[in-house]
């Protein structure tokens, strides 16, 4: 920072770039733990949903979007400021995106797939 930052500007940075370890930290655990539950659940779906597979990723991809908006959001900021809204506003963009892209993303893959395949 400039020697003559005003010491709002100063807090606000040292918060931002204060927060480095924390976020990497929080970034590992929450993957670690939400590609695991994914890829568990797509596997274990299979099952139930037949071949249906682009449920199955749509319903695992929400699941671990959760879970990862979770974890991430509470280890990156837990006590630096609230992070109700922000988990909400998270789990809400992630969960849309997943409901939307994932099944078509899928059903893309599948069919390039068995395309290069023939």
């Amino acid at each position: 920072p400039a020697p003559a930052m005003d010491a709002g500007r100063l807090s606000a940075f040292e918060t931002t770039l204060g927060q480095g370890a924390r976020l990497m930290l929080a970034g590992l655990i929450s993957y670690g733990i939400s590609q695991t539950l994914n890829v568990t659940l797509f596997d274990r779906l299979k099952t139930g949903t037949g071949p249906l597979v682009w449920l199955r990723g749509a319903i695992s991809s929400v699941a671990s979007q959760i879970v990862d908006t979770l974890f991430f959001i509470t280890i990156a900021f837990y006590g630096v400021f609230p992070i109700g809204q922000l988990i909400v506003g998270q789990m809400i963009a992630k969960v849309t995106l997943s409901v939307v892209l994932v099944p078509f993303l899928i059903q893309g893959f599948v069919a390039l797939g068995r395309k290069l395949d023939a």
